[in-house]
């Protein structure tokens, strides 16, 4: 019979700037990396020809520069972006994340170097470029927060390095541009992390879920073995054996039922004590455990001191050699007992055995009447030793056990 082993199961943790613990984080990698990656590439696209659209404002705003910007956008700023649409299924989450954030910073950069540079009457209107492109990049892109929280505090601090340092321009335009800045960047920062928080609870949520159900699955199976394991052995007990026998006895296929019996064991409690007794027991299931586990073979523990081991597609001679491997590998395990007076010293047992034939219809009580009644002429006959049920039928084919 199958153990079940304890899960190690965790709460998914979650630190201040919404970052999985390393193991939630590859799961949920696993889970939804496609549907990001595509997410990230088709918003990128879209992205790319957005920008190139407001090269129409660009041109009203700074005609003086105007062939530069159109130069770095189609060779700085398109193949950079393209690049990270093309890579973001390709490479690994951590990667992927810091290649949209690198497009998103050299996006952004352009139209915040063509604030600080160009002289042209309109420039200071450059800033809606800058608003723009980090709106897209917190809210459409939806940068993970710590990249969103990155981006915005870059970009915060140059376009008030390029108002602050702009020649020509009224100090209270300065500050209404600063501010306008500060206020965008909260904006899209606080919205990204409600988004994404509300990414990660979710996903925590449900992952919480899924391990409460797996929890109650791991111990109803727990539940199960416990209730089909005697306490004591570790065997499968009563209950198990009568479901497998009625498997087993039910179809075509030969099968044969030991009962075992130890010899004279409660001259050995009467002597050494239950306690005793009891480590008897276990020492005897260890050996059946470890010697006698098999798909079509298993051994449970019948009551009290007695045993059942059933085996199936198993001949006539390998049944006899199976159940005096059982006598005498018990023997040979010289536990001591000193209640016997028949002068053997150490523990025994003996054996009766019972065969259901191929597609022979037999019962469960029949078939455990049968290797009872052996295991009955085993005693007689001095006990250490195995009779067949077949022997006692008809005597002219006993072999020597």
């Amino acid at each position: 019979m199958d153990g079940i082993k304890d899960a190690s199961i965790q709460r998914p943790a979650l630190d201040r700037l919404l970052r999985f613990d390393r193991r939630t984080e590859a799961r949920y990698e696993a889970e939804h990396g496609r549907a990001r990656a595509a997410h990230l590439r088709h918003t990128i696209i879209f992205g790319i020809l957005l920008y190139i659209l407001h090269d129409i404002s660009t041109y009203l705003l700074l005609p003086d520069h105007y062939r530069i910007v159109v130069l770095s956008t189609l060779f700085v700023i398109v193949p950079c972006s393209l690049a990270a649409a093309y890579g973001v299924a390709r490479v690994s989450a951590e990667v992927r994340e810091i290649m949209v954030l690198g497009a998103m910073l050299a996006a952004t950069a352009l139209p915040l170097f063509m604030l600080y540079f160009s002289n042209a009457p309109h420039s200071t209107h450059m800033n809606v470029e800058v608003i723009l492109c980090m709106v897209f990049a917190n809210m459409v892109l939806a940068l993970r927060f710590r990249y969103a929280l990155t981006y915005s505090c870059l970009i915060l601090f140059g376009a008030a390095l390029a108002v602050g340092l702009k020649q020509g321009v009224d100090p209270n335009l300065k500050f209404a541009l600063c501010f306008q800045f500060t206020s965008v960047c909260l904006l899209s920062v606080y919205s990204n992390y409600l988004f994404e928080r509300r990414r990660c609870m979710d996903y925590r949520v449900s992952q919480e879920a899924m391990m409460r159900a797996e929890t109650a699955e791991i111990a109803e199976k727990q539940f199960q073995v416990m209730s089909k394991t005697d306490a004591l052995t570790g065997l499968p007990n009563r209950r198990f054996l009568d479901e497998r026998l009625d498997e087993w006895l039910s179809d075509d296929r030969p099968a044969a039922v030991m009962m075992i019996d130890i010899d004279h064991f409660k001259l050995f409690n009467d002597t050494l004590g239950h306690p005793a007794g009891d480590e008897c027991l276990r020492q005897i299931a260890d050996a059946f455990r470890s010697a006698f586990s098999e798909p079509d073979l298993f051994c449970a523990r019948f009551g009290g001191e007695e045993f059942i081991l059933a085996v199936r597609n198993a001949e006539d001679l390998q049944v006899r050699h199976l159940a005096n491997a059982v006598v005498r590998s018990i023997e040979a395990l010289g536990i001591t007992h000193p209640g016997r007076c028949d002068g053997v010293e150490v523990v025994t047992v003996s054996v009766g055995v019972a065969l259901k034939r191929p597609a022979e219809p037999v019962s469960k009580s029949q078939v455990l009447s049968q290797a009872d009644e052996a295991l009955y002429q085993a005693k007689r006959r001095g006990r250490n030793r195995f009779v067949m049920r077949s022997e006692i039928v008809d005597p002219r084919i006993a072999v020597n056990s």
